[in-house]
Formats: C-alpha cells, sequence, structure tokens
C-alpha cells in the first residue's frame, strides 16, 4: 500500500514545488502527443463490417449532429462543439476517458448513472433538444462510436487528459494584497474585452458564431442552456484554459479564463 502511494506522494510534492517557484501561468503545458496521453485509434482504422458502419455513423451523429439526429437537437451545437478534435483531444472531455469510466454513482441522484443515460442527457441539457430513445439507432451508434475511441484504455482509471484540467480557483479575500500569481474575483468586465480582442473573431461579437472559422455559439437561442454543465463558471474556465483558443501558442492565462468564462456566462442563454 505505502509503496504504490510514494510515487503519488513524490509527484505531487514536485509539483507544488514547482507550481510555488514558477506561478501557475508560468508552467509549460505537455504536448498532447507526448508520452502519458492514450491515444485512440485513428479515422482509418474503422474496425470491419456492421460494427465499423455503426460506428461511422457515430461518428457522424457526433460531428454533424443537427444533420444526422435533427429530431433530437434544438440549437446548432454538436457532440463536438464541447468534446473536441471528434472527442478524441485531452482535457476537452474526451470520449476515450468517459466511455471507460462509466456506469458511474451520482452522489446528488443517488443513483447508478449509465453511459447511454449521460449520452440521452446531453441532448437535453447541452443540445436543447430532446433525449433520444434509449435503445434506439442514435444512441446505439453513439455508444459504438464511443466503444470504438475508448478500445485499447483501461477501464476505471484515472486517464492523463480526461475530462478538464483543474485550475487554481480565485481568492474571495482582501484585494489590498495581491501577489503576481493570485488570482482574484473573476470580472466580468474584464472578460468583456478578453472576449472581444481574443474569441470573438470565431465566436461573434454578439456571441452566435462563426461558421466560416469553426466558431459556435457561446450564448444565444442557439447555443447551450442554462442546465449545460458550460454554464458553471469554473468548468466553463478550465475548459477555456487548456482549449482556447485553437492552436499550440497563445493560451489564456488562469485570471484570463476566470474573466471570460463569467463574461459569458452572465449573457442570455436558454433556460
Amino acid at each position: 500500500m505505502h509503496v504504490e502511494q510514494a510515487p503519488i506522494f513524490f509527484f505531487l510534492q514536485t509539483a507544488l514545488a514547482l507550481l510555488f517557484f514558477f506561478g501557475s501561468s508560468h508552467i509549460v503545458l505537455p504536448s498532447e502527443n507526448g508520452p502519458g496521453f492514450f491515444h485512440p485509434p485513428a479515422p482509418e482504422e474503422y474496425p470491419p463490417g456492421p460494427l465499423g458502419d455503426l460506428v461511422k455513423k457515430g461518428e457522424k451523429i457526433f460531428t454533424q449532429t443537427g444533420t444526422y439526429a435533427p429530431r433530437y437537437t434544438g440549437n446548432s451545437l454538436t457532440c463536438a462543439s464541447c468534446h473536441l478534435d471528434a472527442g478524441r483531444k485531452p482535457y476537452a472531455a474526451p470520449m476515450w476517458a468517459a466511455y471507460v469510466h462509466y456506469p458511474r454513482f451520482d452522489e446528488r441522484k443517488n443513483a447508478l448513472i449509465q453511459l447511454n443515460d449521460r449520452i440521452r442527457a446531453c441532448f437535453r441539457n447541452s443540445l436543447h433538444g430532446t433525449p433520444p430513445p434509449a435503445g434506439g439507432e442514435t444512441v446505439r451508434a453513439l455508444n459504438a462510436y464511443l466503444f470504438w475511441l475508448a478500445k485499447g484504455a483501461p477501464v476505471g482509471l484515472p486517464l492523463r487528459g480526461q475530462g478538464f484540467r483543474t485550475i487554481p480557483v480565485p481568492k474571495q479575500g482582501s484585494p489590498l494584497f495581491r501577489g503576481p500569481h493570485i488570482l482574484r474575483t473573476p470580472d466580468t468586465l474584464e472578460g468583456m474585452t478578453l472576449y472581444q480582442n481574443r474569441c470573438a473573431s470565431c465566436h461573434g461579437l454578439n456571441g452566435q458564431g462563426n461558421p466560416a472559422r469553426g466558431g459556435s455559439p457561446v450564448w444565444g437561442t442557439q447555443s447551450y442552456p442554462m442546465e449545460s454543465g458550460f454554464h458553471s463558471v469554473r468548468v466553463l474556465a478550465e475548459f477555456l484554459k487548456m482549449n482556447m483558443p485553437p492552436g499550440p501558442s497563445g493560451r489564456l492565462t488562469d485570471q484570463e479564463s476566470w474573466d471570460i468564462a463569467a463574461y459569458v456566462a452572465s449573457q442570455p442563454r436558454p433556460r
């Protein structure tokens, strides 16, 4: 027992020391193609036969949800709007990590949640639509696609890149003393300025999105509703920190992520 915990304890000590010395905004983020990350199958590695056909259909539903599952969607988002790179990208709630962690116990509901339950709930909570039938073709195809993405992933174990990357929580105390790496309470006015300069070219000044640049709506009638996890400032800030703006450079700091998330969360969206 102690032998297994020692390396973890040493790693935490080292990480905390680096955080203290360099500050959170100066840590170099690991390459998603580097060692330690799970790599899902490549698109050309589809399984043969009927399973492969179902996987391909699930991928189309995942990436073009309004086209291939129009009866169940209520906005212009797709599954891939939040789960980037068709559900492959680390720290963007990748589907290969989600698949191997279901079923899971939901303490708030005091119930065991199956993967199909979660898939159906996303149509309601994020796509502002209607949950597809549990045993229907849409859910079966999505389940097959997620199953294929997780091929070779260890079941039930922590995976590097799963979910979102936790970032420091802003301090709520007096603003009279602020060290260089002590986060303040999120500021929606700062967030508005940052959004206009860093986000609007893809997502629109009014949050309406810009399909020509691949930017989805981030508020308004065609964006995610209040029931979505992204309406949480914390969840959105963690997503922004690791994923926006797209590309290997120019990422947001922790504070910028919090400010933009607070601004976006303050905008109107469906209930």
